[in-house]
């Protein structure tokens, strides 16, 4: 492996963006390669223990670097390897200003500039994880030229409903988690926003989010779109809405299970990543065969089995409706009105024969509040025999619940046009207060899932008052928060609330 280090990468600013590049070694045939390119703040050149020493799983060679492509495999197979740093980080000079329209074009131009090397066969994909996906995304908006694909993995697409305020509520746990630990060891001047200042000021979703936004209508390059079910911050949405909204003409989607970082080197991955790209980088037409457009881990609990399928929500999915009670979920209505006070929890009885509800779920959620505004928090467990949760796998190896939603009810509008009875849609652009004593409808979403219930388990859906016991996941900002101090949740009758769930038949 040949390596070209601290390369300046001109720019339409005038200020270079700086790359390290890793390059097949064959003395014999010096070659030009189809190029992986990545940029994020992170750290180009920052080893990948020095950054994140909790994922132990991955190759830790000294040319590993977190989240990116690694080099020693990718040039074996005939590739080059880009990494740069974004503007403002590590070694690239300027302001930054992150996941701006200036930053997706310096990856425009870094893109455009791989693809006129000498060392280059002029296609290019961009391939990471999370940050770096999220910029693949974005760059491909864009349309370089030259942009031949993009690896997605664990990413997002919308700025405001993915990463900083799901549902309404602004995550401020991860942004103070990840800002401290990713940014704020490589800025390399104090010239630019800071997102802990920044985004408090800006709860709806107004110009500012706007600039930040993914115009999936423009993605038109080959897309491989993976996934985690338990991803229930940041990546999940992301990745779903991105890969069924992207025009790309050719579009993969798989999701997978497991930590945030290990399935994205695991072999299955790689050979997976492998056949994509060099289907549409080395022209080699075949090497997708028999690929499915989507390839799902299936949950029994935190074993799984793989499908492949035509679409998603699968095809076969049959959407029904489990009533809330008074602390139970059933497939009948309540037989008469009643309220239960919120924060609640509601069960299942023991299924009887296997369940499984794999796709978007949708909370119809009727509510009287003695307050103008509040946040829901909806949890979606699975409960085994013994009554206790079955965890899913969260993004650090630790226990999240199977799926999560959330609202604020100020933020409850939806848009006709968008929603779907699976998925609402909410414009996030106004706050409209809440009558007090009024019987007000709140449709949450809901995150995607996949669930196996074996005979004897349950489901349960926990209406909570925060989510200060899950880490840095937390929507806590106190400021920001509106807790649940005086509501009631409405059952049966002509404010019947229920679950939509997408059982999938035997």
């Amino acid at each position: 492996m040949r390596i070209e280090r601290d390369i300046e990468v001109p720019t339409r600013t005038g200020s270079p963006i700086l790359a390290d590049v890793f390059l097949p070694d064959d003395p014999d045939d010096p070659g030009a390669f189809p190029v992986l390119a990545s940029i994020s703040p992170y750290g180009k050149d920052v080893h990948w223990p020095d950054r994140y020493p909790l994922y132990d799983l991955v190759p830790h060679h000294e040319h590993m670097v977190w989240e990116t492509p690694d080099p020693e495999w990718w040039t074996a197979r005939g590739y080059a390897v880009l990494r740069a740093d974004t503007r403002g980080t590590g070694k690239s000079p300027g302001r930054m200003d992150l996941m701006s329209p200036g930053d997706s074009e310096d990856f425009y131009d870094v893109v455009e500039w791989a693809a006129e090397q000498p060392w280059s066969t002029g296609k290019v994909a961009s391939s990471g994880i999370s940050w770096l996906a999220m910029m693949g995304w974005r760059v491909a908006e864009l349309q370089p030229p030259h942009l031949a694909a993009i690896v997605a993995w664990e990413g997002a697409t919308d700025f405001y409903r993915d990463f900083v305020y799901q549902g309404g509520l602004y995550a401020h746990g991860f942004v103070e988690f990840w800002w401290d630990r990713q940014i704020t060891p490589q800025r390399n001047s104090e010239d630019g926003d800071d997102w802990r200042e920044v985004l408090p000021r800006h709860p709806v979703l107004d110009d500012y989010h706007q600039a930040h936004l993914v115009d999936l209508d423009r993605v038109t390059v080959p897309v491989l779109s993976a996934g985690n079910w338990g991803a229930l911050h940041v990546h999940l949405r992301g990745n779903l809405e991105g890969w069924a909204r992207a025009a790309s003409r050719e579009k993969w989607l798989v999701v997978h299970t497991g930590t945030h970082i290990d399935p994205y080197y695991a072999d299955w991955a790689l050979d997976l990543q492998l056949r994509f790209l060099d289907r549409f980088l080395k022209d080699q037409p075949d090497r997708m065969d028999g690929v499915a457009p989507v390839r799902l881990a299936i949950r029994h609990g935190r074993e799984v089995e793989w499908r492949d399928a035509a679409d998603f929500p699968l095809p076969q999915t049959q959407w029904r409706e489990l009533h809330l009670g008074d602390g139970v979920l059933d497939w009948d209505p309540p037989a008469d009105a009643a309220t239960v006070a919120y924060p609640a929890s509601f069960d299942t009885a023991p299924v009887s024969e296997p369940l499984e509800l794999t796709g978007p779920v949708a909370l119809r959620l009727w509510l009287s509040a003695e307050q103008d505004d509040l946040d829901v928090f909806a949890r979606v467990q699975h409960i085994g025999t013994d009554g206790e949760p079955i965890p899913a796998v969260g993004p650090q190896g630790g226990p999240v619940p199977m799926t999560m939603g959330w609202l604020r009810a100020s933020h409850r509008e939806t848009d006709p046009e968008r929603s779907l009875p699976h998925r609402p849609w909410h414009p996030h652009d106004r706050e409209i207060p809440l009558v007090p004593g009024e019987p007000t409808l709140l449709e949450v979403e809901i995150w995607p899932t996949s669930i196996t219930l074996a005979p004897g388990e349950r489901l349960r859906l926990e209406l909570v008052t925060g989510d200060s016991d899950l880490g840095f996941m937390t929507h806590d900002h106190p400021g920001l928060r509106r807790p649940a101090t005086s509501a009631v949740v409405h059952l049966g009758g002509d404010h019947a609330s229920h679950l939509l769930v997408p059982v999938i038949p035997r």
